[in-house]
């Protein structure tokens, strides 16, 4: 999806209000030192995104470089494939958590719903759940969905609800597909009341992020090409 670059030419109230709904993920590339990350973080708090994502390695980095500021550190669980066992992904989740960790990302087994060991995913998620509730902290679920048919997103975010995940999330930016209205709009259509919807995946630009918004997702996903256009915006 690539929206209108034209729409917004200046710092406005529609972009300030995106800003707090972004998840900042410029240091979730895979071979990102913590010279990266320590950026991320400045940049997270000069412009007051909703979190700093990052790996577990650097949880413990990130949550002391933001601490007090009020603006969350997002660690990525199982990431990105999905399909470690489930006591593994239990495990980095309570060690972030005691890092300093205040949010989860992780990702849906996708190898055991292909094989539509739907009991498993469930409870797959709903452990990493219970983990990150014993903390006080919320889960969002990556279901790949470049990887699934609609129905399979149906099941999918089924799946994730009834785990009691807060956010189903479509797409971790490493597998095929992107974020897409309709795919918001669908999952939207299932969930319900009962979670929200992270937009991820190759977004492009606010303009992108405040469509996703509009058509129901409560986060979007944002990285350097974000932060190059509020830079501008700024001149």
């Amino acid at each position: 999806m690539h929206a209108n670059p034209a729409l917004f030419t200046t710092w406005d109230e529609t972009v300030s209000s995106i800003i707090p709904h972004i998840d900042y993920t410029a240091a979730l590339s895979p071979c990102e030192p913590s010279s990266t990350v320590i950026q991320a973080c400045k940049d997270t708090l000069a412009y007051g995104f909703a979190t700093v994502d990052v790996y577990p390695t650097w949880a413990k980095l990130a949550a002391g470089l933001m601490e007090g500021s009020g603006i969350g550190v997002l660690v990525t669980i199982g990431f990105p494939h999905g399909s470690t066992v489930t006591q593994a992904k239990v495990a980095e989740t309570v060690q972030v958590l005691r890092d300093g960790a205040t949010e989860i990302d992780m990702v849906m087994n996708l190898a055991r719903f292909f094989d539509k060991d739907y009991a498993y995913v469930k409870n797959d998620i709903a452990e990493v759940v219970k983990a990150a509730s014993d903390f006080g902290r919320t889960v969002k679920v990556i279901i790949e969905t470049g990887y699934l048919s609609d129905e399979q997103k149906r099941i999918a975010a089924t799946l994730a609800v009834e785990a009691h995940a807060a956010y189903v999330k479509t797409c971790t930016g490493f597998a095929p597909g992107k974020a897409t209205l309709h795919d918001i709009l669908l999952l939207k259509s299932v969930v319900g009341d009962h979670a929200l919807i992270k937009a991820s995946g190759g977004i492009a630009s606010l303009e992108d992020q405040y469509a996703f918004m509009q058509c129901g997702a409560d986060r979007v996903s944002g990285r350097e090409n974000i932060l190059q256009q509020l830079k501008t915006l700024q001149k």
